[in-house]
């Protein structure tokens, strides 16, 4: 399998609080409005970590979807990830939790060629270098250019049982491939990915937990 670094301008945490839950704040203080709250085992990214002190630093800002957990963004105006702050003791690095190689949790994608009269895409310009949206949802990696391959079919299987991830959570993550590190927190599991590279880097992350699928995450380097 192959091994994936961390590295970049904004990293993947995990949400992880005695609560159950952490508050995210307006500011990086203690009396600050609470402007959201999300529950233990939510992936959100820190924002910027280049520019942030997360060894000394009580509050980091952070990165997250708002009402969103499977991270679908249809071709809103408003479509951008929510900013906020969060306390730092109650976020972990993903790459922190305890890895999971006993093969409880198997994700697999089936992989072919992209072929765009398959698909209704729009494009940010009339160049149709950028892509903007696949079937009506956010791709991901628009700046990358036209992908030459596409996943066709996304696979999980948990406890011995097979999960059939649904099509509009794959469309936007084309591009992928079948490396992935596993991770587990208590009762729950998660599936990273790095896919493309450079300015087109995203992180993708499959959480499931109670033996479903609760959250799929995708979020952006830089």
């Amino acid at each position: 399998m192959l091994t994936i670094c961390f590295y970049g301008f904004s990293q993947p945490y995990v949400i992880q609080s005695k609560d159950g839950f952490a508050n995210i704040r307006e500011n990086g203080n203690i009396n600050a409005k609470v402007i959201h709250k999300l529950n233990s085992n939510t992936v959100i990214l820190i924002d910027q970590i280049e520019d942030q002190d997360v060894e000394n630093d009580k509050w980091l800002k952070i990165l997250y979807y708002k009402n969103r957990p499977f991270s679908i963004l249809e071709d809103l105006e408003n479509s951008e990830m929510e900013t906020g702050y969060i306390h730092i003791s109650q976020i972990i690095p993903l790459e922190s939790l305890e890895k999971d190689n006993s093969g409880v949790l198997k994700m697999n994608y089936s992989i072919g060629s992209f072929i765009p009269k398959n698909y209704k895409i729009t494009y940010h310009d009339d160049t149709q270098n950028f892509i903007n949206t696949i079937n009506n949802y956010h791709y991901y990696l628009s700046d990358c250019g036209t992908p030459k391959t596409a996943i066709t079919k996304a696979t999980a299987v948990l406890n011995k049982t097979s999960i059939t991830i649904p099509d509009k959570l794959w469309l936007g993550i084309i591009s992928a491939h079948n490396d992935f590190q596993y991770f587990k927190s208590k009762d729950a599991l998660f599936a990273y990915q790095g896919i493309g590279d450079g300015s087109c880097f995203n992180h993708v992350v499959w959480v499931f937990q109670s033996g479903k699928l609760i959250q799929r995450f995708i979020g952006w380097e830089y």
